[in-house]
């Protein structure tokens, strides 16, 4: 049963008198902001960062989806395999993406805090949501497997914020956590780029320095955030090169997508 603390429609509590003064005198010396709109949270914490309120605003991603992609498609009652005509066209290397939510605010404050304020609790956060909202959909997978860092850039943050969530969220699904991909190189931010240069910039980025620990699973890849899905496809095709039988792709958060209103023949990531 999903956890009603990560549930974005929690209605928010109210603490004894005791604990109300506990919040005030803590936050008089130690201030804990709301990461989406500022106010203060309480002593005890609040799930994600976020106070009941900016809860409440996490938006969901559209119900009628590429089943493959995640695309928000503009038409009701849809078969629920059905693929928009970019993933019919040339399909990713990953076999489906799911997200819990749209990446939008106030989520893309929760995110920042991850990756660059070094919140690394929230990585525990995101996970137990994704458990909670997702778990229902992820049967059948083996290991879960974190999209990497290069040495560099880990060194730089202190830790892998993709990591920093598949660990947790293995433990949630009684799943191994498997470090299964490297970098080959240092690439520049992704989101420095546009999305041709997003695809060069990762072409054979990844490797899997040991196939046998994947040959012939089904693979959960793990990231914080899908934009084009560049970095997800090429991860996977890493995987799937050294064998991997299956690979469903997991984030947090998809970049928000103008609704597909047609099926005109396109390339994956490009809109149809």
């Amino acid at each position: 049963m999903p956890d009603p603390l990560y549930a974005p429609d929690s209605p928010p509590v109210t603490p004894p008198p005791g604990e109300r003064l506990l919040d005030r005198l803590v936050h008089a010396l130690l201030p804990a902001p709301c990461l989406g709109c500022g106010r203060p949270l309480p002593a005890r914490g609040a799930p994600l960062g976020l106070c009941a309120a900016c809860r409440a605003a996490l938006a969901p991603l559209p119900r009628e989806a590429c089943a493959v992609c995640c695309r928000p498609l503009a038409a009701h009652a849809l078969p629920a395999d059905y693929r928009c005509g970019a993933c019919r066209l040339s399909p990713p290397a990953f076999d489906r993406l799911l997200a819990l939510w749209s990446y939008r605010p106030p989520l893309d404050a929760v995110v920042r805090g991850l990756k660059f304020g070094r919140l690394d609790y929230l990585g525990r956060h995101l996970a137990a949501a994704l458990a909670a909202g997702l778990s229902d959909r992820l049967g059948g997978c083996d290991r879960v497997v974190p999209v990497p860092l290069h040495w560099r850039r880990r060194l730089a943050r202190g830790y892998n914020q993709a990591e920093r969530i598949a660990r947790p969220l293995a433990g949630h699904l009684g799943l191994p956590c498997l470090s299964a991909l490297s970098r080959r190189r240092a690439t520049p931010p992704q989101s420095l780029l546009g999305r041709d240069d997003r695809l060069a910039n990762l072409r054979k980025a990844f490797r899997v320095p040991d196939p046998g620990r994947v040959r012939g699973l089904h693979l959960l890849l793990v990231d914080d955030v899908a934009t084009t899905g560049a970095t997800l496809d090429a991860a996977a095709a890493a995987l799937k090169n050294a064998g991997a039988a299956a690979v469903t792709a997991l984030v947090a958060g998809r970049t928000p997508l103008e609704p597909a209103a047609g099926e005109r023949p396109g390339v994956w990531g490009q809109s149809v």
